[in-house]
């Protein structure tokens, strides 16, 4: 569960209406080196001086993922538990806050999401079942907002792989079908190509685990409840049916028609293996991803 919840918490360097100003970007260039430290203190001064609701919500949302970032780095020096609690609240507190001033705030809903998820997670696993709900009508939210936003597509998938089906909402195929989504909307215009998208779809196959004539068989159906869906997150719970299985992918350039989910998985892995380990300039979360492919792939072949 934590390794789900500490990729959950990957870069994101999004432009909002707040972009232009220069200690915005100051403040995301700060955090796109990971000066965590730095970028936090530059937003609490920015927000003793900021005067309009949509200033307050920008500055809020990024305290909020800072903040969080920064508690788990406080875990991994050793902090208690009852100091980490207390400080994922506060990143919690920070979105809600931003969410005050600016209710359609997409990144207030998904970093609110990410706080509730480790502040869970922390408490324990019981806790992290029961705020399950909650980060998943944050990101339900964070969408509808902002349909296009990838991340929040990606911590779906998680949430609905990594919940069980029969006492909460876990669904192994909607894990693939927002997977797919996520790849398919990856901001690659405002910061560095991420890998990890394909880690967690590869997982979801892996889980799912049809052969390769129920993918086939599938497609029409999901197809047709995609189209029959009204909301932005229950059409893509069938987003797998809009996927062109003749065509050539970054991993199979043959296509995916005669994959089973674990060809797909394990080609995936094998793939961003070779593209991660011949990056320049790798950030730690490269390293993460690194390392839990090779674990994986040395299980699943």
């Amino acid at each position: 569960m934590k390794k789900i919840l500490m990729i959950i918490l990957s870069v994101i360097l999004t432009f909002s209406l707040f972009a232009g100003n220069a200690q915005m970007v100051e403040a995301d260039r700060l955090h796109e080196i990971t000066n965590y430290t730095g970028e936090f203190k530059l937003l609490e001064s920015e927000m003793d001086t900021a005067v309009s609701s949509s200033e307050k919500s920008e500055i809020l949302w990024r305290m909020s993922r800072t903040a969080l970032l920064l508690t788990d780095q406080l875990e991994r020096d050793g902090a208690s538990k009852n100091e980490l609690l207390t400080e994922f609240k506060k990143g919690w507190d920070y979105a809600t806050q931003s969410l005050s001033f600016n209710p359609n705030n997409y990144n207030a809903y998904y970093w609110r999401a990410a706080n509730i998820g480790r502040w869970g997670q922390t408490k324990g696993i019981l806790d992290s079942l029961f705020k399950a709900g909650d980060m998943r009508n944050d990101l339900a939210k964070a969408i509808e907002s902002n349909p296009s936003h990838g991340d929040s597509y990606k911590v779906l998938g998680m949430l609905y792989d990594s919940v069980p089906g029969v006492i909460s909402f876990g669904n192994k195929q909607y894990a693939v079908s927002l997977g797919r989504k996520s790849i398919d909307n990856q901001d690659e215009l405002y910061r560095d190509y991420e890998y990890s998208y394909y880690l967690e779809l590869a997982k979801h196959l892996w889980n799912r685990n049809w052969k390769s004539g129920k993918r086939i068989s599938e497609q029409k159906k999901q197809q047709r409840k995609f189209d029959s869906k009204s909301s932005v997150l229950e059409k893509n719970w069938y987003y797998d049916g809009l996927v062109d299985l003749t065509k050539p992918t970054a991993y199979s350039s043959a296509g995916l028609k005669n994959m089973s989910d674990r060809d797909e998985a394990v080609a995936i892995l094998t793939w961003m293996l070779s593209e991660l380990k011949n990056l320049s300039n790798k950030k730690p979360g490269d390293f993460d991803d690194i390392e839990e492919a090779t674990e994986l792939l040395g299980e699943w072949k």
